[in-house]
């Protein structure tokens, strides 16, 4: 099995991870998170139904989108204890539109060293899901 395997990610959630990464569609996303570092843009564009990521993604883009799917592929997200990281704002705005959602919302939570904790709520494009996921802003 894969370190990174979804198993073993859900295998090592609590039983309210695995219901909050259910209510968040985590193993769509986790597997187009996979996906994305497995083939790499071009091709994971070329088999992409939305042809994502297309030319309005840089390349600054597309390193925070890896960054990003390397942290959603070990289960990072989620919760507001293990929130994405250094991607920022824009870039968690892109990872999501990779997956085919549009932002919706976000509350920011001011951290004592500066830093703001993002809860940010996204919608699928197709069947209108939505999902919140938590990013980790310097």
């Amino acid at each position: 099995m894969n370190e990174n395997s979804l198993e073993k990610i859900f295998g090592g959630f609590s039983e309210e991870e695995k219901q909050i990464s259910l209510d968040n569609s985590f193993p769509y996303i986790f597997t187009k998170a996979n996906f994305f570092i497995s083939d790499g843009p071009e091709s994971f564009s070329k088999k992409d139904a939305l042809g994502l990521p297309d030319d309005s993604f840089s390349k600054n883009d597309l390193m925070l989108i890896n960054i990003g799917c390397k942290q959603i592929i070990k289960g990072v997200g989620l919760t507001i204890d293990k929130p994405l990281k250094n991607i920022g704002i824009n870039g968690c705005h892109k990872l999501f539109q990779l997956f085919h959602y549009k932002f919706l919302n976000q509350k920011a939570y001011r951290n004592d060293d500066g830093s703001f904790l993002d809860e940010m709520t996204f919608e699928h494009i197709v069947n209108k899901k939505r999902v919140t996921y938590y990013n980790l802003v310097n």
